[in-house]
């Protein structure tokens, strides 16, 4: 509970006060309506007036219904104002970290973090702010209850004691099932989604396909099974309080007038109220491992951003003036200096490792870098761009060294498409889009017919591969950035676009100062190319062509 409150107190600039005052208000009207109905119906019995419990009773209800309404309405806003904030800081930093984290991380867990973590987060508020009602309700009516019967008083709070404590004694065990039920989530959306980007691949399998749903499956009935095993726990717990609540009203019924025959005066009063507030226990009751599990979900969600503070330069970003943009844009030549950089398993043994390189791009140079599949092509050009950071060695633009200080602008001078590539719907981050000229590159890239910029997004996606790749230099071309990065942007293309692209676009990319890297196998065009570089098992070599 206390990591809870503690995120909406941080997260939320609402004002919190009115919250806890209708809060109070209302837990104190409840109690009043309570009063107010127990006198009624004594003086009832004694054939006295009842107009004055009848006012207070009116009057108690309002203030209830106006109290209660208010401070739900006020914490269902602060509680969806610290979720909004929450998972835009959160995505916001996840854009400024490495991408190492987010390749590492996966999808799956960022997704359930941000998306079912949260959702468990916004339910609890108003669970919360009730069970708080309710124990105010609680409070008071045991205040009233001694007023009426001190010994009553003494037997029930110290059943409530008895009873809290075998109460969160056994939920403590139930902690660990919540967390292990929350990691299965996400390990059946991690599965869940092998089903959706393999479709095509499961589709034509019948084995492969069987073999993913098993698994599925299987994560999908240890789930169940967790769930079920907790949810029976709960259960017994909300049960418990029931039970013990009714074992009470036995003892105030049965017992007490056996050793206070003075008891019988109120024994109808003191029964009525303890009616309920049996209410109120159950409410506190259910309410506790919904907040449990809310709690697991904040204690996720900080572990994530606490991960992300880590790989991110997110402040770094903030710093990010025109004038090194400027300087950095004018750059003469961009060296690779003794640059390394390891994959390793999740035991710390290497699989790979690029480097050592040594390597200098001069302004407006075409250089194309061949070799096999697996050889370290893709790495080197995520290192050139600054997305995967050199473990030993540095980049240097001109006379500056290449860090996190200043890795934000060197970021801006390039335009990319790697081979799993991204299309986006709308061209982001384009001030003012030359529309003419877009319609000119889709008419030259063949796609006029295939999807067109309009109402500020691209009117259809679901393109061959390489449409989708043109597309994708399309974008490239809008960007307008420096240097150019293409990772195998030829491949899946016919034999006219290749063509194309290496006797028309390159040199028309050239002719605008550009700076353009590739990697390719198309070996009938690499004498377009000012150097070839090959690589080979993480060494780079200069080669003739």
């Amino acid at each position: 509970m206390l990591l809870l409150l503690d995120l909406f107190k941080k997260e939320s600039d609402l004002p919190k006060m009115p919250i806890i005052t209708t809060g109070v208000a209302s837990g104190i009207a409840s109690s009043a309506i309570l009063a107010a109905i127990n006198q009624a119906a004594q003086g009832i019995a004694d054939y006295e007036d009842i107009a004055r419990p009848f006012f207070i009773f009116l009057i108690s209800l309002t203030l209830f219904i106006y109290a209660r309404k208010h401070s739900l309405a006020q914490a269902t806003l602060v509680v969806e104002e610290s979720i909004r904030k929450v998972r835009l800081r959160v995505a916001d930093k996840i854009r400024h970290s490495e991408l190492h984290f987010i390749e590492g991380m996966g999808k799956g867990e960022i997704y359930s973090h941000l998306t079912q973590d949260a959702n468990l987060v916004s339910q609890s508020g108003l669970t919360l702010i009730s069970s708080l009602q309710a124990f105010i309700v609680l409070f008071f009516c045991l205040l009233y209850i001694a007023t009426l019967s001190p010994l009553g008083f003494i037997i029930i709070l110290t059943g409530l004691v008895i009873g809290g404590v075998l109460y969160f004694q056994h939920f403590h065990n139930v902690s660990a099932e919540i967390l292990t039920s929350i990691e299965k989530e996400t390990a059946f959306f991690e599965q869940l989604n092998h089903i959706l980007d393999g479709f095509k691949e499961t589709r034509l399998n019948q084995m492969k396909s069987d073999a993913v749903f098993k698994q599925l499956e299987k994560i999908s009935h240890e789930t169940e099974q967790i769930k079920v095993n907790t949810g029976i726990k709960f259960v017994t717990n909300i049960m418990f309080s029931r039970v013990f609540g009714y074992i009470m009203l036995g003892a105030i019924v049965f017992i007490i007038p056996m050793f206070n025959p003075e008891h019988h005066t109120v024994v109808i009063t003191v029964t009525a109220t303890m009616l309920f507030i049996m209410a109120p226990i159950e409410t506190i009751a259910s309410a506790i491992p919904v907040v449990a599990r809310a709690n697991v979900a904040v204690t996720n969600i900080i572990i994530l951003e606490k991960m992300l503070d880590n790989v991110s330069d997110y402040k770094d970003y903030l710093t990010v003036s025109k004038q090194k943009l400027q300087q950095f844009n004018e750059f003469k030549a961009l060296k690779l200096q003794n640059i390394q950089y390891q994959y390793n398993d999740i035991y710390g043994q290497k699989l790979f490792q690029l480097g050592s390189l040594d390597l200098t791009i001069k302004r407006n140079e075409i250089i194309y870098i061949v070799g096999g599949n697996g050889s370290g092509k893709s790495t080197l050009l995520k290192v050139l761009a600054g997305l995967y950071h050199p473990q030993v060695g540095h980049i240097q633009l001109d006379n500056e060294l290449i860090n996190r200080t200043n890795y934000a602008a060197f970021h801006e001078l390039f335009s990319v498409v790697f081979a799993d590539f991204h299309l986006f719907d709308r061209l982001y981050g384009v001030a003012d889009i030359d529309e003419a000229f877009l319609n000119e590159l889709l008419k030259l890239m063949g796609l006029e017919h295939k999807t067109q910029y309009m109402d500020g997004q691209f009117t259809h996606l679901e393109l061959s591969a390489g449409q989708r790749r043109r597309l994708a230099f399309i974008v490239s071309m809008i960007d307008d950035k420096p240097i150019y990065l293409f990772d195998e942007l030829t491949a899946d293309q016919d034999p006219t676009f290749k063509h194309y692209f290496y006797k028309a676009l390159i040199p028309n990319l050239r002719a605008e100062g550009k700076t353009v890297i590739l990697t390719t196998h198309d070996e009938k065009y690499l004498d377009t190319a000012d150097r070839v570089l090959k690589m080979e098992d993480g060494q780079l070599k200069e080669v003739e062509v």
